[in-house]
């Protein structure tokens, strides 16, 4: 048999006022005893809690975090700098790898790395530069209109919301706070209307660093088995072994940020353009060195 304890019932004018930890638990039923434990149990309450139940609900939403990268512009580098690092460096050791001298190789290659690297650097710089300048320009030009044609800036306002339902009257409050504050007046049209953010100060040089080092560190494997093995054909093999390697996990990391439900055919997408630029760049050199034949000393 299994021992059961008995439990009296408490009358219906129970005092609530009483403090749950000086009643006797012996006196009380177990569903109100289970829902007072829990109360004060699972959320740390103050009286005022107690008397506002919404407040409840708030701390439980409170512990909800939630997490979101918000530097995709650093991920958009890196993945523009490996993916030319290491396909602009692989095709080019492949096709001076049918001359037969991996110290051709290796000069060629060396010399487009760095020159790549610092090419596709000042690219992320400059264009960085003129992102900044391009928010800077149109702030300016928003700012004149705000000053000038406030009644116009504020129906423009009225027609983002309009196919959310929202007309010019549940709009009036907002339209007060932005006539008292011109700043924030700007802001809201560059957000919603232009949709431009103000870039970071530090952008174009975070930039140019991001892909310049991303290039780098790509176009070094496809190189790297030329260091090690003498002769050109062996080197060649590893170069695709590991660079198609390299394709592959890339190509995949990279899709399971953008296409995760696609990322095996972005794996797969990667390694055919690597593959593609790399066979068509040896054929290349191969047809051009059968015509006029380098002599190498």
């Amino acid at each position: 048999m299994v021992a059961t304890k008995e439990y009296s019932l408490i009358p219906e004018e129970f005092d609530d006022s009483i403090p749950i930890d000086t009643l006797d638990k012996e006196t009380i039923p177990l569903t109100t005893l289970y829902d007072e434990e829990y109360a004060l149990d699972s959320i740390k309450q103050t009286p005022e809690d107690c008397r506002i139940p919404h407040r409840q609900h708030n701390n439980e939403m409170k512990r909800h975090i939630e997490e979101h990268f918000n530097r995709p512009e650093l991920v958009r580098d890196c993945i523009m700098g490996l993916s030319d690092g290491l396909t602009v460096p692989f095709a080019l050791a492949a096709g001076l790898s049918s001359l037969g001298d991996t110290r051709i190789v290796i000069f060629g290659g060396l010399a487009e790395l760095v020159s790549g690297a610092i090419s596709m650097g000042l690219g992320g710089y400059l264009a960085a530069r003129s992102e900044a300048d391009h928010y800077k320009t149109e702030r300016m030009r928003e700012a004149r209109e705000v000053d000038l044609y406030p009644e116009e800036e504020e129906e423009e306002i009225i027609e983002l919301f309009e196919p959310y339902g929202l007309d010019r009257d549940s709009m009036e409050p907002m339209m007060v706070r932005f006539r008292q504050n011109k700043e924030k007046f700007v802001d809201f049209m560059m957000r919603f209307e232009l949709n431009l953010e103000m870039p970071d100060p530090n952008r174009s040089w975070i930039s140019a660093l991001t892909i310049g080092f991303s290039y780098l560190f790509g176009g070094f494997i496809p190189l790297l088995p030329y260091f090690f093995v003498s002769n050109t054909g062996d080197a060649l093999f590893y170069s695709i072994l590991f660079t198609s390697i390299t394709l592959l996990t890339f190509g995949y990391v990279k899709s399971i940020y953008l296409r995760p439900a696609q990322a095996v055919i972005g794996a797969l997408q990667t390694l055919a353009i690597g593959a593609v630029a790399a066979a068509s760049s040896y054929f290349l050199v191969a047809m051009v060195d059968s015509a006029a034949p380098v002599t190498v000393k």
